[in-house]
């Protein structure tokens, strides 16, 4: 039974219930009579617990970059009687099932979202009751939306091109550009103009064409993302529009560019021209018109047609040697000449030998040891046949390599700064053009001085001992003569300076006047017969005063009455405090009485030991000396001497050694000259057929006239 309170029945028989809720479902029936009779109407009411949702596509408003992934999620409860059918749909479209959109149970899943994905995305749950709408915004940031062109508006001179604004996609448009492609490069689009103010919604750009051209143009803006015809993986579904514009024939409107003449022999010239892209030829059957005449009064042209459009050049042949002409080169196509007169281009016919040779080359003046002054007798330029380019030196060492330096016009001498110090010179003159050069002129001999070195190379000092420095440098790179001998100075700290001098075979020097644990400053320079080169320098510092260390050293080569004792000053290049000298006392082992070898001075180390007993052992003590100061090894060192039986095995051993030597040298010599009478002999043998005698003579040469006459006097074989 109905609340009374919440049902109306109107005036015009119409039954309203108020607030509808569960206690309200039922029957209802509606009663009518009259005189006649009593009709009942019966109506069923349901209700039905409304639709709602547990999940909505969130956030309300979604940035993602071009690219991205996202999902979306939408799910509604409804009554238990009803189903619900979810239906997704963006800017009003129904979303259908695709690479991009994935609908699943609870959600839609977007795929490589793009700038054209964006808009109010809808999902809706649809029962056979209610509908319930969830809403959210989706924006893809990415390249813009390709234009919309319309129809150009073409003449046979310019083209008009409008196109409308595009969706920038979530990114500020920059620019706009429109490019073209011609039939002629098909698959290259050039940018013609570029169109900057984006604050308009409709464009109109002119464009330049020229006859006789199929164009395509398309229209691209640019954002921060890139050009709106930038495609993603697959993606092809926008696609940038183009329109198209056609031109008649027409005369050329340009000639060919780089035009300049030369020739390249005595009597002919060559004209040289750039082809002309056929995207200027204006119409068909490109051909050059070649107009040419001698550049003097009167002088009348010569023309002809080059048929080849691709041709770069031609070459006039029977022409003067090296004249003047005025040439044009004038495009022509099936229309007609170009519409504008060509350039006359100055050129010259071909160069020939220069037929005078400078006279009385001399040299005037040996400068110093590099430099030498030349001068000679100027020649008339009509004589150099070409373009006369001046004088070209020629100068060797004896036995040397050629160099040449070129001298321009005008000039009748010349200073040359790079000869060799102390050597011998030849040089020649010649006239000189643009490609070739004249007989040589008369020689000069000339003998350059002796110059002063320069600096010596690899100085090395060496603190060994408290009162001793050694010196060891190596020649002068570049001694621009004969080295007599090296300099040496020594500064030490209290600006007292010491110099000596030594021979040119020795370079090395032994100081022992030194102070201790001093800094001194070495100097080291050579000299020849024309002075002093430059002084090197380094610094040291002597070794505090104290004894040297202990002498290291070995023997060696030790015979039945001899050795050889070398002394080890340093290790590797480590050097610390070795002494200035060496020495060895040595004695019968088991005697005191010692002797005491010669000193060896650094750099020397090697001392020999003479007239020693056979067979015996010796107690070697090595001894190490720096100005007064001396140091001896802590224990004697053993060696024995040989004896005559030790000897006689040592040469028996070495002879063996040579006889196996000598028996396998004379194994190989005799293969060798088996394999080549084998090889010989089969020489022979092919030469004796006729049949393979013109393919014996091909593939089988006598290499030299010396094998020859090897095989003539070895086997009477004669050619």
């Amino acid at each position: 039974m109905c609340n009374e309170l919440n049902f109306q029945l109107l005036g015009n028989n119409t039954f309203v219930i108020y607030d509808v809720n569960k206690d309200d479902e039922g029957l209802y029936y509606c009663n009518v009579s009259n005189k006649y009779g009593i009709n009942r109407s019966t109506n069923k009411l349901q209700v039905y617990k409304p639709t709602y949702f547990v999940k909505i596509p969130t956030p309300k408003r979604l940035t993602l970059e071009a690219g991205q992934t996202t999902e979306l999620f939408c799910q509604a409860i409804s009554d238990p009687r009803l189903s619900i059918d979810y239906r997704w749909t963006i800017n009003g479209e129904r979303i259908n099932n695709s690479e991009t959109f994935q609908i699943l149970k609870d959600r839609l899943r977007i795929v490589a979202a793009r700038g054209r994905h964006s808009g109010i995305i809808d999902c809706a749950a649809v029962t056979d009751v209610d509908v319930k709408l969830a809403s959210m915004q989706l924006i893809v940031k990415d390249v813009p939306a390709n234009p919309e062109v319309d129809t150009p508006m073409c003449s046979e001179r310019k083209a008009i091109i409008r196109f409308k604004k595009s969706n920038d996609h979530a990114d500020t448009i920059r620019k706009y550009i429109i490019e073209v492609m011609t039939d002629f490069r098909k698959g290259f689009w050039e940018r013609v103009v570029e169109e900057t103010n984006i604050s308009k919604h409709l464009y109109e750009v002119d464009v330049t064409l020229t006859p006789w051209v199929n164009y395509t143009f398309r229209v691209v803006a640019e954002n921060s993302h890139g050009r709106s015809d930038a495609k993603v993986g697959s993606d092809v579904e926008d696609v940038a529009q183009t329109v198209k514009c056609s031109t008649r024939p027409s005369f050329p409107y340009t000639n060919p560019s780089g035009v300049w003449a030369e020739g390249n022999e005595p009597d002919n010239l060559i004209i040289y021209w750039n082809p002309m892209d056929k995207y200027y030829w204006n119409a068909p059957n490109l051909q050059y018109l070649i107009r040419y005449k001698l550049n003097e009064p009167h002088a009348p042209w010569t023309e002809f047609l080059v048929e080849d459009a691709l041709a770069n050049h031609t070459i006039i042949r029977e022409q003067p040697t090296f004249r003047e002409y005025l040439v044009q080169v004038r495009a022509v196509n099936a229309i007609g000449l170009s519409i504008v007169e060509p350039e006359s281009v100055k050129g010259y016919s071909g160069e020939d030998i220069p037929t005078l040779t400078p006279n009385n080359l001399r040299v005037d003046q040996v400068r110093n040891f590099t430099s030498v002054s030349f001068s000679w007798e100027e020649v008339d330029p009509k004589s150099a046949n070409g373009k006369f380019e001046g004088y070209e030196i020629e100068y060797w060492k004896d036995s040397g390599r050629k160099y040449k330096i070129t001298v321009p016009p005008g000039v009748h001498n010349k200073t040359i700064t790079v000869f060799s110090a102390n050597s011998n010179y030849t040089a020649v003159i010649r006239t000189k053009n643009k490609h070739h050069v004249s007989h040589e002129s008369n020689s000069v001999r000339f003998e350059m001085p002796e110059g002063i070195p320069s600096k010596v190379h690899g100085l090395r000092v060496i603190s060994v001992g408290a009162s001793s420095l050694l010196i060891q440098w190596e020649k002068p790179r570049v001694p621009n003569g004969v080295i007599r001998g090296y300099f040496l100075s020594f500064e030490n700290d209290k600006n007292e300076t010491e110099e000596t001098y030594v021979v040119h075979k020795r370079t090395y020097y032994l100081h022992e006047k030194c102070s201790s644990d001093t800094l001194y400053k070495v100097g080291v320079w050579a000299e020849t017969s024309a002075g002093e080169g430059p002084k090197l320098l380094r610094t040291v510092r002597t070794w505090p005063a104290g004894s040297p260390d202990t002498p290291v050293f070995e023997v060696f080569n030790v015979t039945k009455n001899s050795m050889i004792v070398r002394w080890i000053p340093s290790n590797s290049s480590v050097w610390k405090m070795p002494g200035s000298s060496f020495s060895v006392n040595y004695s019968v082992e088991g005697s005191n009485d010692y002797i005491e070898s010669q000193r060896v001075y650094l750099p020397d180390t090697l001392i020999a030991l003479e007239n020693l007993q056979e067979s015996t052992r010796y107690s070697l003590v090595g001894v190490a000396k720096d100005g007064n100061e001396m140091t001896k090894t802590d224990d004697p060192l053993p060696i024995t001497t040989l004896s005559k039986i030790n000897m006689s095995e040592m040469q028996k051993e070495n002879l063996r050694s040579i006889v196996w030597f000598i028996a396998i040298l004379i194994v190989v010599c005799i293969a060798m000259m088996t394999i080549f009478l084998t090889c010989c002999c089969e020489e022979r043998k092919g030469r004796r057929y006729g049949v393979h005698r013109k393919e014996r003579e091909i593939r089988n040469p006598v290499e030299s006239e010396e094998e020859r006459k090897f095989l003539e006097y070895q086997y009477g074989y004669k050619s």
